[in-house]
């Protein structure tokens, strides 16, 4: 016997290995005895199998025979055709032509006679209304001075109207005045070619009343000089008049 903590025997030179405790020699056979009761649990079926197969090769199952059932056929029941009834076709009523009117000729009026004392109708003439042919120009516009300025003795009074084209030969444009004088309308103006007019004080200042605060009226249109059926000269408008307008000349 070795003292303890040598690892070489000191009288063979064995290698000395230290003892394992008590406690671990149980656990490890312990552990040895549980796994191979495992591993025979496991292969228990495997075994019994294995058995098995063995008394069945040693001592074979007697066959035994079964009898097979025999069908026997039930007779099926075939229904019999039920006969389809054909109907009866009823008789269709046949109209009847309805016979067509014969038209009735309708009576003609008879003419009644005039009575001999009854005197005729006589036709009346329907009179022939002649168109006024339309006037040649249109309606003047007045373009100043404006209605009812003031104006003095020595101020230039320009009366002013549109341009209506260029006028024929015996074409003018009438400037009509119109005032009142003494309390009765007196009248004035003048045929010119162009469409404007410097009032002549001379001629047209102071006459319009003062009560009027000497109002004068004025408008244009344009006339045509022509020569009648009885040879005479007399003046036509060939325009339609001007708006008024008026002006104080004081």
């Amino acid at each position: 016997m070795a003292p303890g903590g040598l690892h070489t025997c000191p009288h063979c030179g064995a290698y000395l290995e230290p003892k394992p405790l008590p406690f671990l020699q149980f656990s490890l056979g312990a552990a040895i005895i549980l796994g191979m009761l495992f591993g025979i649990w496991q292969l228990r079926p495997t075994v019994a199998n294995g058995i098995e197969q063995v008394a069945l090769l040693v001592k074979p199952p007697t066959a035994t025979f079964t009898p097979t059932a025999t069908f026997t056929p039930t007779p099926t029941f075939t229904p019999t055709a039920t006969p389809t009834t054909i109907p009866t076709a009823t008789p269709t009523s046949t109209l009847s032509p309805t016979p067509t009117p014969t038209e009735t000729p309708t009576p003609q009026p008879t003419a009644t006679p005039a009575r001999a004392s009854e005197p005729l109708p006589t036709a009346t003439a329907t009179p022939t209304i002649t168109p006024t042919p339309a006037p040649k120009y249109g309606k003047p516009v007045l373009l100043g001075p404006p209605d009812g300025r003031i104006f003095v003795r020595d101020e230039e009074l320009l009366l002013k109207w549109e341009d209506m084209g260029t006028l024929a030969d015996n074409e003018w444009y009438a400037i009509r005045l119109n005032w009142l004088q003494d309390g009765q309308l007196a009248f004035g103006g003048n045929n010119l070619k162009q469409n404007f007019w410097i009032v002549p004080p001379d001629q047209y200042w102071g006459l319009a009343d003062q009560a009027t605060s000497r109002r004068y009226e004025w408008f244009v249109f344009v006339e045509a000089i022509v020569t009648n059926e009885n040879g005479d000269q007399v003046a036509r408008p060939v325009s339609e008049v001007s708006d008024r307008s008026s002006f104080l000349w004081q």
